[in-house]
């Protein structure tokens, strides 16, 4: 029997990535992985409290949104990686959608999940992305805030994202490669 706490198909894992952006500059990294990502983010009991760096709260004030948010854990080599890219299955040329069911581009196989969950907008000429809640059973948050249904909340590098009880952080593409090299540069 599957376990029901992951997502289904995990596109990669960050140590697959982290030589990659360890040797190529940041143009050539987006080039060759163009979409935003989703990392898969550990429960915090699960962690090991003697990996200092990983335990240690850090906050960041947005002067811009007037927000203090609790800055992301760092992943480790072995957390998911989801492209937040188009499939076959969606038919919805805008949309990249999240959810249980097989039509959606990232399936989340999870009691929590509706069955079309949620959706990101991503612009490929500005890198903007959005992310809007289809009036899911069991909620979306942003970095701990309830999105509302059909009200498209912009995304930057580090948002905290939770579809249900499964929890995600956000980067751009070009955010990946930054993330990555910051770990490089912890190992």
């Amino acid at each position: 029997m599957a376990d029901s706490s992951r997502p289904r198909v995990a596109m990669g894992i960050v140590k697959e990535y982290l030589q990659q952006a360890h040797t190529l500059q940041r143009d050539a990294f987006v080039a060759i992985h163009p979409e935003p990502v989703l990392i898969r983010q550990k429960d915090v009991e699960s962690m090991d409290p003697r990996n200092e760096y990983r335990s240690t709260l850090k906050m960041k004030v947005d002067p811009i949104k007037k927000e203090v948010r609790v800055e992301p854990f760092p992943p480790s080599p072995t957390d998911s990686v989801f492209p937040l890219g188009k499939s076959e299955r969606n038919t919805f040329a805008s949309k990249v959608l999240v959810g249980r069911t097989e039509t959606n581009d990232l399936v989340i196989q999870h009691l929590t999940v509706s069955k079309h969950h949620a959706y990101f907008r991503i612009d490929p000429d500005s890198s903007l992305c959005e992310l809007v809640d289809t009036d899911s059973t069991n909620g979306t948050k942003l970095n701990g805030q309830t999105v509302a249904p059909k009200n498209p909340r912009e995304l930057a590098d580090g948002d905290q994202l939770s579809f249900g009880d499964m929890r995600f952080t956000f980067y751009t593409a070009g955010g990946f490669f930054d993330l990555l090299r910051s770990l490089s540069a912890l190992r």
